[in-house]
This record gives structure tokens, sequence and C-alpha cells, in this order.
């Protein structure tokens, strides 16, 4: 097995469990915030995990032949655009947020998660902005190919945000009645 597969099907299981997380986390924070609880459920759990799974789906019906090469090229580069700046702009809430947690609790675990958001997010940030223009490349020929088909492309995309929204509204909703339920022992 190619070592950046290994790395890339590593990556796409740890994106999995942290949305599922900020999904779950999301939930209890709507128990008491609702307004804070649905943006960091959007931000941190649906639209990442929507990502996860286009990407997914897209590599197996590419893989199998289901879908054209220009299709993939497509959904690969448009998904990098949209939800890299996603990710980013939500690795910057998420930063801010342990960050204060870290500084009024005086929480030197939120302190940790905090350098490791700030890392992650400067990364992402560069990643982004290094890949861009060969993304949006991409994308423009994809379009212009003759096998492209934008009806593929529109059923990857819903089908990707439907699983999405149903693996992390069901952990949203956990967390949620966790938090209504919670026990004083």
């Amino acid at each position: 097995m190619n070592l950046g597969l290994l790395l890339d099907i590593i990556f796409l299981i740890i994106d999995i469990a942290i949305a599922l997380w900020n999904s779950y986390n999301a939930g209890k924070i709507s128990a008491y915030r609702k307004g804070l609880g649905r943006l960091f459920y959007t931000l941190g759990g649906f639209l990442p995990m929507g990502y996860v799974a286009v990407i997914i789906l897209t590599f197996i019906l590419g893989y199998f032949g289901y879908i054209s090469i220009s299709s993939a090229v497509f959904l690969f580069s448009f998904s990098f655009l949209v939800f890299g700046l996603e990710i980013i702009i939500w690795g910057v809430i998420a930063t801010y947020t342990t960050l204060v947690t870290a500084v009024k609790y005086r929480d030197w675990k939120a302190g940790l998660i905090t350098a490791y958001n700030a890392f992650a997010t400067i990364f992402d940030a560069w990643d982004y902005i290094s890949g861009f223009f060969s993304n949006l490349r991409n994308v423009r020929k994809a379009i212009d190919s003759s096998d492209f088909s934008i009806i593929d492309v529109i059923l990857i995309l819903i089908t990707g945000l439907a699983i999405g929204f149903i693996v992390t509204y069901t952990a949203y909703k956990e967390g949620y009645k966790a938090a209504k339920t919670r026990y004083w022992y």
C-alpha cells in the first residue's frame, strides 16, 4: 500500500472521530446556548463529516469507474476549495474557544489543545493558500472536459452531505440528551 494513501486513510478516520466528537459536544452546548451549539455543530461536525463522506464516495465511485475522471477531479478540488476554507474558519473558532477555556480556568489540558488547534489551523491555512490556484485550475479544467457530469457531482454532494448530516445529527442529539439528563451523584 502506498504511504500517502495510508496517511490519507488515517487522516480521514481521525476527521470522522473529530467530527463526531464535535457534534456530540455541540449538542451539549446547545442544551444551554442553542445558537452557539448550532454554529459549532455546523462548522465542527456536519460540514467536516460531509466533506469526509464526499471524499470517500468520490474515491470509491471513481475507483470502480462509476464516475468519470473529470468528475472525480472536480469533486476532490471543489471539496478542497469549499470545505478547506470552512475548516480554517472552524480552526480559528476552535482555537479561540479553547484559549478562552485555558485562560479562564487555568487548565493546562485546554492549553495543549489550544496549541494543537493553533498549529493545525496555521498548517491548514498554509495548505489551503498553497493549493488554492492549482485546485481552482483543476475545477475549471474538469468542467471543460467532455466527460464531466454535473448530475454525478450534484448526486455525490447531496449524498455525502446527507450521510454527514445523519451521522453527526445523531451524535448531536445524544450530546443534547446527555446535557439535559445529567445525573448528580
